[in-house]
C-alpha cells in the first residue's frame, strides 16, 4: 500500500457525508461482507450510505443472515454521492454499469487485495498480501476512522472466512487470524457463520451438485478437472446462478489434480470460467492471458459466446501455451 494512502482515505471519509459503496457483479462472500461491513460502520457514523453491485442485485441465500441489507440499492437507482468506494474490484470495468457513478464521484477509494489491481481510484488501498478485502478493512479500520461493532464485524468475518476457505487456503496468515480474532471479540459466533454459509444449501442445489460432479471430466495429462453449469441445468433444478459460488470446491476434492475449472453459461450465452489450482500452479496468469484476472490459486475470466466446448478448448490451449511459465504443466 502506498504511503499516506490510509490518511488520504480517512480524510475523504471524514469530509463526505454521502458515500456509495460498490462491489463487482456476482459478488462472493468477500465482496458482500466487505460492502455490508463497511457500509454499516459508515452508516452508524452518520454517513448517508448506498451499497450496490452490477445487475442482477441478487443476494445468495446463504448471505441473507447478514445485517445491513437495508443499505442495498438497485444499480439503476443509485444517486450521486460525494465519495465512491469500490471493494474487491480489480479494475473499474468490473463495476460495469456502475462504473459511471463510481468514477463520476468527486473521489473514489479503491479497496482490494487482487495482485492485478489497476489502481483506478483517487486513493488505492490495495494490499495483495491480505487474504481478503475484508481483512484490509478490519486491520485498517482505526486508521480510517471507522468504528466496528457486532454487525459490521459479522459481515467482515464472513468475508474473511469465505476467501480463506475457512482458514484453510494458503492466503491465511497470522495477521488474518489476528483480524478474525478481533472480530470474534466483537461478538461474532464462528459456528453461526459456518452454519449459514456452509450448511444451508437447498436440496435443489445438492442435486445440481450431484449432476455436475457426475458429468465432470478429468484430463489426466493436463491435471485439469472441470464441470459445467448450463442455464438448462439451473432451470431444471430450480437453482440460481449466484448459488453456485462454492461448487468448484467440490471439484477440487479430486486427488492429484492441478487445476479445477467450473464453466458457467450466463444468460447472454457467454461462459464465466472459475479457476482454482494447487499452490505450485499460477492460474492467475492463465486467467489474465484470457482477459480475466485473480490470484495465483484462484482466478476467473469470461469466455466468448462460442459455447462450452469452445471455452474448454480455449482453456486447455492456454494451459499448454503458458504451462512452462506458470507451472501448470
Amino acid at each position: 500500500m502506498e504511503p499516506n494512502e490510509l490518511e488520504r482515505a480517512a480524510k475523504l471519509i471524514e469530509e463526505n457525508e454521502s458515500v456509495i459503496i460498490f462491489g463487482h457483479q456476482w459478488p462472493d462472500g468477500d465482496a458482500i461482507g466487505s460492502l455490508l461491513g463497511l457500509g454499516i460502520a459508515l452508516s452508524r457514523a452518520g454517513h448517508a450510505v448506498q451499497a450496490s453491485w452490477p445487475a442482477p442485485l441478487e443476494l445468495p441465500h446463504k448471505y441473507e443472515f447478514l445485517p445491513g441489507l437495508d443499505l442495498l440499492v438497485e444499480p439503476d437507482e443509485v444517486e450521486p454521492a460525494g465519495l465512491a468506494i469500490a471493494v474487491d474490484c480489480a479494475n473499474a470495468e468490473r463495476l460495469q454499469e456502475l462504473k459511471a457513478p463510481a468514477t463520476g464521484a468527486r473521489d473514489l477509494v479503491n479497496i482490494d487485495h487482487h495482485p492485478d489491481n489497476s489502481r483506478f481510484g483517487t486513493v488505492n488501498l490495495v494490499d495483495p498480501g491480505s487474504s481478503a478485502t475484508a481483512e484490509i478493512i478490519t486491520r485498517n479500520s482505526g486508521a480510517l476512522g471507522i468504528v466496528l461493532d457486532g454487525d459490521s464485524a459479522l459481515c467482515l468475518y464472513a468475508g474473511i472466512v469465505t476467501d480463506t476457505g475457512r482458514f484453510q487456503f494458503t492466503n491465511t496468515t497470522a495477521e488474518t487470524l489476528e483480524c478474525a480474532s478481533r472480530l470474534v471479540s466483537l461478538g461474532v459466533e464462528p459456528h453461526a457463520v459456518y452454519e449459514n454459509v456452509y450448511q444451508s444449501d437447498s436440496l435443489a442445489y445438492i442435486r445440481l451438485t450431484g449432476e455436475v460432479l457426475t458429468n465432470a471430466v478429468y484430463d489426466e495429462e493436463l491435471g485439469l478437472i472441470y464441470g459445467c453449469v448450463m442455464q438448462a441445468d439451473l432451470e431444471s433444478f430450480g437453482v440460481k446462478m449466484n448459488e453456485t459460488e462454492e461448487l468448484i470446491d467440490d471439484l477440487r476434492a479430486l486427488k492429484g489434480h492441478r487445476v479445477a475449472a467450473l464453466f458457467k453459461e450466463l444468460r447472454d450465452g457467454t461462459i464465466r470460467v472459475s479457476l482454482r489450482s494447487r499452490i505450485d500452479c499460477d492460474i492467475g496468469t492463465v486467467a489474465r492471458n484470457l482477459g480475466g484476472g485473480g490470484h495465483r490459486v484462484a482466478a476467473g475470466y469470461t469466455s466468448g459466446a462460442g459455447g462450452i466446448e469452445s471455452a474448454v478448448r480455449e482453456l486447455k490451449d492456454e494451459i499448454v501455451a503458458s504451462g512452462g511459465n506458470t507451472g501448470c504443466r
